[in-house]
This record gives structure tokens, sequence and C-alpha cells, in this order.
């Protein structure tokens, strides 16, 4: 599989966003919160999440989430304001995660619960806290049984799925596993739930190297993501990037000659396409590898370290990636594109990232 850092010595496809672990302030914080001292790990978590726009303060701010999803319900502010915080970030797991979570329904999860009945009790949302607070054993056994106990048809069997799949792929579970819940969603009726599995799929089939699949479910994940179909913006962003990102490392992808001949567009404009959707759809979260992958089309040099130093704040790997598509995507215009003041700015721009 192709590395970061492959990329960077010589322009190749981006290889998939990696998982990247969670920080050990956060890790003690969640275990304090399974030993039984809920109030100690949420003030902790809090105090963490406050700290600065950084990837340990966005996994506290998930792990605060998962607590309060268990604690408190579905619908405490606290919890969306931790999802919120997510969503804005730049972790391209929990980040869509987060953004999407609030138009799932999560209360569909409560159905089969009794009125005095903890909220733990249902197995979607004690899967999706352990999953968040770092104890991914747990979530597996609760979202399978999830799928085990969901009625097909109903709202809880996309949830369960769909869920389960996110889980089961950011664990890095074999390719089957992760395909069948996933692909079991695709039959729903229900957008968010069908672009989501899309989405996933799309990451499954760029780590297994078969780009012209994975841009076709990429797509489709990105027609469904927008507001027009589902009435938010929540996947939309992280949809455009992912895709961006797939197209800018190919050339001639069955779904980009498609494109071109349905619309008439030049190859150049369908790959644009999904930064600028990612860029423009700003209601719920805006990744800077978006406005980092418009800017480089536009010229705007100035976004693009604006969108560098973004991710320099957030981590060390996602400052990497930003780098990785600014040197992919750039050599590609400089090629594909010429225009005399373009190729000045970029190519300063790229001989000063191949240094730093």
């Amino acid at each position: 599989m192709t590395a970061i850092s492959d990329v960077i010595s010589s322009p190749t496809p981006l290889p998939p966003d990696p998982v990247a672990p969670m920080p050990d302030e956060v890790a003690r914080e969640t275990e304090r919160y399974r030993a039984g001292d809920v109030d100690g790990a949420r003030e902790g978590l809090r105090a963490l999440a406050a700290s600065g726009r950084t990837a340990k303060a966005g996994a506290a701010a998930a792990a605060l989430a998962g607590i309060e999803l268990v604690e408190s319900g579905p619908g405490e502010k606290t919890l969306l304001k931790a999802l919120a915080q997510v969503a804005g970030g730049e972790d391209p797991w929990l980040g869509p995660l987060a953004a999407c979570l609030p138009s799932m329904e999560l209360y569909a999860a409560l159905d089969s619960l009794g009125p005095d009945d903890p909220l733990a009790a249902s197995p979607v949302l004690r899967g999706v806290s352990a999953h968040l607070t770092g104890d991914q054993g747990t979530a597996r056994t609760a979202l399978a049984e999830a799928v085990s106990q969901a009625t097909p048809g109903r709202l809880e069997d996309d949830l369960s799925h769909v869920l389960l799949g996110h889980h089961l792929l950011y664990s890095g579970a074999a390719r089957d596993e992760v395909e069948e819940p996933l692909t079991h969603v695709l039959a729903s009726d229900d957008a968010v739930f069908t672009g989501y599995a899309r989405y996933l799929l799309g990451h499954l089939l760029t780590g297994h190297d078969e780009p012209d699949r994975a841009g076709e479910m990429l797509t489709q994940a990105l027609s469904d993501a927008h507001p027009t179909v589902r009435q938010d913006e929540s996947l939309l962003p992280w949809a455009g990037v992912r895709l961006g990102e797939l197209l800018a490392g190919h050339f001639e992808l069955d779904c980009v000659v498609e494109q071109m001949e349905r619309s008439g567009v030049a190859e150049m404009s369908c790959v644009r396409e999904p930064f600028e959707s990612g860029a423009f759809f700003t209601g719920v979260s805006r990744p800077a590898l978006a406005g980092i992958g418009l800017g480089l089309f536009t010229g705007d040099m100035g976004a693009v370290r604006a969108g560098l130093q973004r991710l320099r704040e957030w981590s060390d790997e996602r400052h990497e990636r930003g780098r990785a598509l600014c040197l992919v995507l750039g050599h590609r215009l400089l090629a594909d594109e010429p225009d005399a003041g373009r190729e000045r700015t970029l190519k300063g721009l790229l001989d000063e990232l191949k240094q730093c």
C-alpha cells in the first residue's frame, strides 16, 4: 500500500486515510469512566476538549459524546455540542461519523427499551458509546447484537448495519466482514444511510486498489449527501474530500469519463467539483483538505497555506496528508492545465512543500 512518504517523494495516488490512535491523555479519562468515575471522566474530557483545535481535543470531544450518549441520551445538549466539535475537526473517521449521527435518528435505538431501562441497555447506543470511548471489543459485540435483533425494513435495521460496518472498517476487519453490513444498507431508501454506507465502501475499495469501483461508489455517496437529497450537509464535505483525493491521483476513471460524456465538461472540472462541494457547503463542517483542493484549482495559495496550517495544528499526520494532496494535485494541474500565472505560484508552493 502506498505510504504518504512515497507520495511526497514522487507524487502517486494517496493511500486511504489511517485511523489515528487515541491520545494517552484521552485514554486515561475513558479508563476512568469504565472504572465507574463518570463525573470525573466528564470533567477531565471537557478540559481536554477545550484545550485547542487539535487531534487530542477532537478525540476528547468524541469520547465525551460517547459518555453522554448512554448517560444522558441522544438529545442531550452536551452530546450535540461535543458531536459538533468533532464534526468541525479534521479527523477523517470520527469527523464524518459525528456529523452524521444526529441525522441517523438514534432515537430508533430506544424503541425496544422499557421505561425503567438504562440507555446502555440499547445495544446500538452501547456500541456507539464504546466505539467513541475506545472500547472496540465491546463496540463490536454490542453492534453485532444490535444487527441480530433489528427488524428488517425498519429504521433500526439500517442504523445497526451502517454503524457496525463503520466500526468493522475502522477496526481493520476482513473485507467480507465489512462489506456484508454495508452492502445490506444499500437496499435502504434513506439517503442518510445509503450515502454513509457508500462513503465507507469507497474507502474500502480504495484500500483494495479498485479505484474505478471506489470512484463509482463515492460519486453516488456525494449525490446521496447533497442537501437537496437529504436536507442537511453533514456528509457532503467529507464525501467531497474523499472523492477529490481519489480523482486527483488517478487518470480517466470510469466515473470521470461518464461525467465528461454526460455533461460535456473537461476532466479537471470533474476533479475540481468534489473539492468545490466540500468547500462551499459549510453548515456542519468544512475539512481543511476541501479548501486546500479548491485553492489549488483557483490559484489561491493563501487559502492553501491557511489550510495546511490548520492541519499542522491538528496533527503531523494530517499535515502530511495535506502536503501529499498539494503535490499530487499540483503536479497534475501543471501537466494538464498550463497557465503562466498559476504555474509560477504552484511551482513555488510545490518546491516549498518538498523541502519542509
